[in-house]
Order: C-alpha cells, then sequence, then structure tokens
C-alpha cells in the first residue's frame, strides 16, 4: 500500500444526498475536470451520502483518470429517465395502493403493510451493472484514492454508519449516533444509501437494515475529516437565495406530498449548512489562537468551499414536471404535490430535459467561480 498519499495533504469531495437534484454535482465535477484539466483526481478523500454516494463510487473508482470517469458519469446522468431508478408502470404502483388499502382493513389478520412508495429495483440493476468494486481497490494500490466514504442510515442501531475502503492507516471510529467501519464497498451499500425512507424500501447488508445515509448523518463533513482531509470541497443540492417575502397563509392544512418535500429538504441540507458553519467557526477560533495553544488541542484549521445552485431548482422542477410517466404524475396528485412548490418533483423528476438542465446550471455556476476553484484544488 502507497504511504506517500497518507502522509501527504489530502483534499476531499462531500457529496450530499439530493435524489435528481445530483445532477447538478455532475455539473458541477464536469467544470471542475475542465478548470483542473489534470488526468489524476483532485480529490483523494471522496464521501458520498444518498444519491452522492451513487456519484462518488465512480469518481472514486477513475480517481487515476479523472476526465474520462467525468465523461463516462455525464453520459450516464444524461441517459437516465424515472424507469431507470424507479418502476413507473402504473400496474404494479396500482398493486402497491391497493396493498396499503388492504392492510388499512385487515391489518389486524396479518397482512403486512408495504414497505415503500416506489420500486427501486431498476436503481439496483444499474448499480450492479455500472460499479465495480475492483476499480476502488485499484485506484488505492495505485496511490491516486485514499479513501472512499459512503454513509447509509441503521434503521437497527438508529446510527449513521460511513463505510470506508481506503488506505491501510483509516481505523474505525465511534461518535455520538454515527461510527464509521473499513468494509469493502459494493452496490448493496450504493443502494441502502440512496433508499429515501417511505418511497423505497430499506435494504439489508450483513443482517441489518438500512435507508438513505442522509437520515441520520448530522455531521456531513466528519467522515472526510475522520479519513485525513486537510481541504474539503461541498456541492450542496439546495440554493442560498434569501427566501421571497411568505404569502398570505395557507387556508388548508399542507398535503402529504408537500410535508414529504419539506422532510426531503431538512433531511438533505439542514444538516450540511449547520455542519458547514460549525467548521467555519472551528476556524476562526483556531484562527485567533497561538501556535502553541493549537498544539495543545485535537483541532485543527480546514479549508473549506462550498458550490451551490444559483437558481431555486424547485422552479426548473416545475417547467418539465410534465415529462413524468403517467402513473408518477397520477401519484403526485394523490399525494399533493401536483401544483405545488415543485419541492418533491425536483427530488424525483429523472427525466432527461430536468436533468440536463442541472447538469448545465452546475457547469455554469462553477466555471463562473473558476479563478476560485482553481486556486482551491491546485494551490
Amino acid at each position: 500500500m502507497p504511504s506517500s498519499l497518507s502522509s501527504a495533504s489530502k483534499t476531499a469531495l462531500v457529496l450530499q444526498g439530493g435524489g435528481a437534484r445530483g445532477a447538478y454535482q455532475v455539473g458541477v465535477l464536469k467544470a471542475i475536470a475542465e478548470i483542473t484539466n489534470c488526468r489524476r483526481s483532485p480529490f483523494q478523500i471522496v464521501c458520498g451520502a444518498s444519491v452522492g454516494a451513487i456519484n462518488a463510487a465512480p469518481l472514486a473508482a477513475a480517481s487515476s483518470d479523472f476526465q474520462c470517469g467525468m465523461r463516462e458519469l455525464e453520459t450516464l446522468w444524461r441517459s437516465l429517465r424515472c424507469s431507470s431508478v424507479y418502476d413507473t408502470r402504473t400496474l404494479p404502483l396500482v398493486a402497491t395502493a391497493l396493498r396499503w388499502a388492504w392492510t388499512l382493513l385487515f391489518g389486524h389478520f396479518g397482512v403486512g403493510a408495504p414497505c415503500s412508495f416506489l420500486n427501486n429495483a431498476p436503481l439496483g440493476a444499474l448499480l450492479e451493472r455500472e460499479f465495480d468494486q475492483r476499480d476502488i481497490s485499484r485506484a488505492i494500490s495505485a496511490g491516486t484514492l485514499h479513501a472512499l466514504c459512503i454513509t447509509a442510515s441503521s434503521y437497527d442501531e438508529g446510527k449513521a454508519v460511513t463505510f470506508v475502503t481506503g488506505h491501510d492507516d483509516i481505523t474505525n471510529w465511534a461518535r455520538a449516533r454515527r461510527r464509521g467501519v473499513r468494509t469493502e464497498i459494493g452496490p448493496d451499500h450504493l443502494l441502502a444509501s440512496s433508499s429515501l425512507p417511505f418511497v423505497f424500501a430499506p435494504v439489508r447488508i450483513d443482517g441489518e437494515f438500512y435507508g438513505d445515509g442522509s437520515l441520520r448523518l448530522t455531521a456531513p463533513l466528519s467522515p472526510a475529516i475522520r479519513t485525513g482531509a486537510d481541504r474539503v470541497l461541498v456541492i450542496a443540492a439546495r440554493d442560498n437565495i434569501a427566501d421571497e417575502p411568505q404569502m398570505p397563509k395557507q387556508t388548508k392544512s399542507p398535503s402529504i406530498g408537500e410535508m414529504a418535500g419539506h422532510a426531503l429538504d431538512i433531511m438533505f441540507n439542514d444538516n450540511l449548512d449547520a455542519d458547514h458553519e460549525r467548521m467555519s467557526r472551528v476556524n476562526q477560533t483556531l484562527s485567533l489562537l497561538p501556535e502553541e495553544r493549537r498544539r495543545q488541542t485535537p483541532l485543527r484549521v480546514i479549508d473549506t468551499v462550498m458550490l451551490s445552485p444559483s437558481k431555486d431548482l424547485r422552479r426548473i422542477a416545475g417547467r418539465y414536471a410534465g415529462e413524468m410517466p403517467f402513473a408518477i404524475r397520477l401519484l403526485m396528485r394523490t399525494l399533493g404535490s401536483w401544483g405545488s412548490d415543485g419541492r418533491l418533483i425536483s427530488y424525483l423528476l429523472f427525466e432527461s430535459s430536468y436533468i440536463s438542465a442541472l447538469i448545465d446550471l452546475g457547469y455554469a455556476d462553477t466555471m463562473e467561480k473558476e479563478n476560485d476553484v482553481r486556486d482551491f484544488l491546485l494551490k
């Protein structure tokens, strides 16, 4: 195992969840590949949760040829449809709805309720086809990758579990409601990390059930720091535009779909924003300490940059919502999401026009910050 990478300064990439909004991450990374213009990846540590895990794994595997890896990832995303991720056929969705109703009426007879609204078997098949764990091992052996961290939420433990494949000097860790464990990451870990609660069924790994990695991950930057990062580049899935003045209060209660959209927004974004703010405060505090006092604390300054959308992705989703398959549009109407603010739809709309719009937005936003990105990654 190469030792030079273990002792050298390391830059981490952190990719959080966001469902279809993960396409924005692809656009950002496409621009980074163009800005750095290096064959070797600028990221020695790659961390992902939820859809961020699905993007993180191929990037880590392509650490020795970042340019090629990014081209392949962009091609894959632009070819996606909703049916590539979950079953969009009308009959299975109706069967699930009938099972929910049957359980409500006859559950006391031992009829089990469905685990989810949608079946993500197509995504599982895609991950089995596209992901090869041997590519990760080769990147680590070649010294171009220090660690790949994939986080999932354990329903059995009630903790965020970060699965790590990486350099020999990385050890397991345990903190409040989260832990890290070395293992060989496979397609099941990626599927588990991206299994949205209620939307997709939990995934069983080594006898435990896991769901979306963002569900319990209160400190999204922690895996990168735990595995040795000195610098962290974060790609967010929500804009930082100030909220518009409140409209007149609604006269009716929010629908299930609207509440689900808010829940996903909180799960994917709020913890990331809070953790990034916490890191900035720690860095500022450390900068005020004399060097002698700094050496007395285990804390260290971590340079960080967060890139986020310049536009409201809900509005972009609203323009392309009509491209969703008929059965999914019907489900959105049933849940009360159709015609609302587009929050839930923005996470589930895996159709090409929307995906391409997000990739193009991510690319344009990053190219506008070209000098800052270049200075951060190549200094």
